[in-house]
């Protein structure tokens, strides 16, 4: 009995002195996350109908990507920021039941996000982490977005130009000792408001604007996280002279 638990004790030690530790270290990232949409965590379609009109806003697959800066504290927990350029799409679909009118368009906004995430480790192998994180990020709307045709209108007013949001992450790591860290994890990101206001509407003949309908766009998404790290150093220690 007791062999068995100087075996689990030995690894345990092992696992704690590893050459991968995160502590003193600094290191600069980059990741692609491909944005996925669903209507679980209320990024699906929405629909109204104004009268004899009905709009449809669906989300489509979107991307983000940038740097990550890493700072190690201890074995366990560090602290992650940087800033990324996010892109997410959006078909519209208007149609009218009572005429041929039949409209398929897109339209598209670019948010940039600075993030900033306390992470916690917990090692699986000499080499292999897995990584959970929480934080907030601030998303810089630079501008509001227009589209539209002779036949229909389409613009989208942000609520504020910088908006907070909260930001969760699980993933896993894979630690070298020359060529960096390669990550594969997924983030769920969660505006504490509506980022735009999309209104939608037909055209007459005037060029008047008829049968507007409104939408308020959420802003969450899941992502599928893809990150590298460079490889660097620990920090060095500096003992102060007496």
């Amino acid at each position: 009995m007791r062999l068995p638990c100087v075996l689990i004790c030995a690894f345990s030690l092992f696992l704690a002195s590893s050459t991968f530790a995160q502590e003193r270290v600094t290191t600069i990232g980059i990741q692609l996350k491909p944005i996925l949409s669903s209507s679980i965590i209320n990024t699906g379609p929405q629909n109204q109908e104004i009268e004899d009109i009905n709009y449809t806003i669906t989300p489509k697959i979107g991307y983000a990507f940038g740097m990550v800066i890493r700072k190690g504290f201890t074995k366990q927990i560090s602290l992650e920021t940087g800033i990324n350029y996010t892109r997410k799409s959006f078909d519209l679909r208007i149609t009218d039941d009572l005429s041929i009118l039949e409209i398929d368009d897109e339209f598209s906004y670019v948010i940039y996000e600075i993030p900033v995430t306390g992470l916690i480790y917990i090692q699986l192998g000499r080499q292999l982490f897995l990584n959970t994180s929480f934080g907030l990020a601030a998303d810089f709307l630079p501008s509001d977005w227009d589209s539209g045709n002779p036949q229909y209108y389409h613009r989208s007013f942000r609520t504020y130009w910088v908006l907070p949001s909260l930001l969760a992450n699980l993933g896993f790591e894979y630690r070298t000792e020359k060529d960096g860290y390669f990550y594969l994890g997924f983030s769920y990101k969660r505006p504490f408001t509506n980022i735009t206001t999309a209104k939608v509407g037909i055209v007459d003949d005037n060029q008047q604007i008829v049968k507007q309908s409104s939408f308020d766009i959420l802003g969450n998404y899941l992502t599928v996280d893809l990150r590298y790290f460079f490889h660097e150093n620990p920090e060095r220690k500096f003992s102060r002279k007496r």
